[in-house]
């Protein structure tokens, strides 16, 4: 097996969140509500983004520190929660990550890629 370098998991997270992009756009927060599809979507999205963001924090710890609004080990631990703590998910939590932490982190792993250039 290859092993991923860090540019491989930062364009997994590119990758998506292009795609819970796509899955919110035009949405609103009670379309959300009303829509379990799109909320299991919106929950892969974070749940592959937060995979992602703690094999990255495993290779470079200290790349939260250097890219503003990375939060590695935040989006890793969003993660850990939606994978294992299925049965109690708050909808509320779900779509504020999506909608404000996540873009964050989207940004600040674009900045990062670039810099890795």
């Amino acid at each position: 097996m290859t092993r991923r370098s860090a540019d491989d998991w930062l364009a997994d997270i590119l990758l998506w969140g292009e795609r819970l992009e796509v899955h919110l756009r035009d949405q609103t927060w009670t379309a959300f509500l009303a829509n379990t599809l799109l909320q299991d979507a919106v929950s892969k999205c974070i749940e592959a983004i937060g995979e992602a963001a703690g094999k990255l924090d495993d290779l470079d710890g200290e790349l939260s520190d250097r890219f503003f609004g990375m939060q590695l080990r935040q989006a890793r631990r969003s993660r850990d929660r939606l994978a294992h703590g299925y049965y109690h998910v708050d909808l509320a939590i779900i779509w504020q990550t999506a909608t404000e932490s996540i873009p964050r982190l989207i940004e600040a792993a674009k900045v990062a890629k670039a810099a890795m250039r």
